[in-house]
């Protein structure tokens, strides 16, 4: 029996390729594929699964196989020799003719019609096999696929840090048990800086009043602490010299920050999350801590030590959520006036105020040089006037104060 012509295989297939075709040929005359035909064909196709199972089981087992190549081989060679000899022999149509019908298996007309039946069935079959194969291919494609990105999801909320979204607030994860919440602050209008008819306080770099548009961002909900400032300066090496962080003082907020450090933090945090951070913009800074109210302070217009770390009540830094909720501001930001100087994205000007009035400004971003950066909120050892809203300040770039730490923003994607 020609084992291999029964698999449809050349003679140096390979295990896994007769595996392969032996699987396919069964499916194909599998017996709920048989329901629908006539008697001779189903017979015809029961003979047929006879031989391939036959056919596997001599190819399938490399002993057999090797036996039966064995034994194949001379008969190949005695049938190629005779080939070649007939071939030099001189052509004689007649003896040729009778000879082929001599090689002819005498067949029946039904089992001729039987085989033919057969075969038109075999192909139709073959083809319908062939398209659920190719379907159910797709099928697991989409699948594995949907199954890769699964895996990347959970990867990339297993990796650290890491942000996403809850409901109107940015969640933050530094490390596992580290994280914070950067909360939405709308698009919106507001009222930026004072007047000294409205506010005596009033610093002349303030004026004068004027209507300013920011567009949607996240904005920290804390200054940046010890703790999560730790982080990147282990995956970076960057502050690595710093002095270790005393005992008990990982949720104060970071100090002794240089402005071009807070900036390496906020590109590190961007790398990693796919997220983008950054300063705050003055005007940034300023609508989160006084809202569309224009508010003196975060929590209202008059000054209560009960909310927040300032006027040397404290001798240093307290912890971040120390005074919140009852000194956050609208937007639920805590922190915003005293604790810690914060550096803003902004050169400081103390004139930008008057070239940008009357008009109404959107998302101004500051002056494109200066001598040193904006820096707001006010500190633990600043006079409550120093912690108002409108309050500006600055400081070179290279500062690095006990008093002077910074908070991040995110751009919504």
């Amino acid at each position: 029996m020609k084992y291999y012509e029964i698999l449809d295989l050349p003679p140096e297939a390979t295990e896994e390729q007769i595996r392969a075709a032996y699987r396919i040929l069964v499916q194909l005359h599998h017996p709920d594929r048989l329901q629908q035909v006539s008697a001779s064909v189903r017979a015809y196709a029961e003979e047929r699964l006879k031989k391939i199972n036959e056919a596997y089981r001599v190819l399938g087992d490399p002993d057999r196989r090797a036996s039966y190549d064995a034994t194949r081989r001379p008969r190949e060679t005695a049938y190629a020799d005779y080939e070649a000899d007939e071939a030099e022999s001189p052509a004689d149509p007649d003896w040729e003719a009778s000879r082929r019908r001599g090689r002819q298996r005498p067949q029946s007309a039904a089992r001729a019609a039987a085989q033919a039946a057969y075969e038109e069935w075999a192909h139709k079959e073959a083809d319908r096999y062939a398209a659920a194969r190719e379907s159910e291919r797709a099928r697991r494609a989409r699948r594995e696929a949907s199954e890769a990105e699964a895996r990347a999801r959970r990867a990339a909320e297993e990796q650290y840090p890491r942000a996403r979204l809850k409901g109107d607030e940015l969640v933050l994860h530094f490390a596992p048990g580290l994280w914070t919440t950067l909360p939405h602050v709308p698009t919106g209008t507001f009222i930026m800086g004072s007047d000294p008819g409205d506010d005596p306080q009033a610093g002349r770099d303030e004026a004068p009043a004027h209507r300013v548009r920011v567009s949607e961002f996240y904005a920290g909900r804390y200054p940046v602490t010890n703790a999560q400032f730790r982080v990147f300066a282990e995956a970076t090496q960057r502050g690595s010299q710093r002095a270790p962080i005393p005992a008990g003082r990982d949720n104060h907020p970071l100090v002794n920050v240089a402005w071009d450090a807070a900036v390496a933090f906020c590109e590190w945090l961007s790398r990693a999350t796919g997220q983008t951070f950054r300063l705050p913009t003055e005007a940034e800074w300023e609508k989160a801590a006084r809202g569309l109210e224009g508010r003196r302070y975060p929590w209202g217009n008059e000054w209560d030590q009960e909310r927040a770390n300032a006027g040397g009540l404290h001798q240093g830094t307290t912890p971040v959520d120390m005074f919140s909720p009852a000194g956050d501001s609208v937007y639920g930001l805590a922190g915003l006036a005293g604790n810690v100087w914060e550096w803003c994205g902004d050169w400081y000007d103390p004139h930008v105020y008057g070239r940008r009035a009357p008009k109404l400004i959107g998302d101004p971003q500051g002056p494109a040089t200066g001598q040193g950066y904006v820096v707001r909120g006010g500190a633990f050892d600043s006079p409550p006037r120093r912690t108002r809203c409108a309050q500006r300040n600055w400081y070179y770039a290279d500062s690095l104060r006990a008093d002077l730490g910074f908070r991040v923003v995110a751009v919504p994607r």
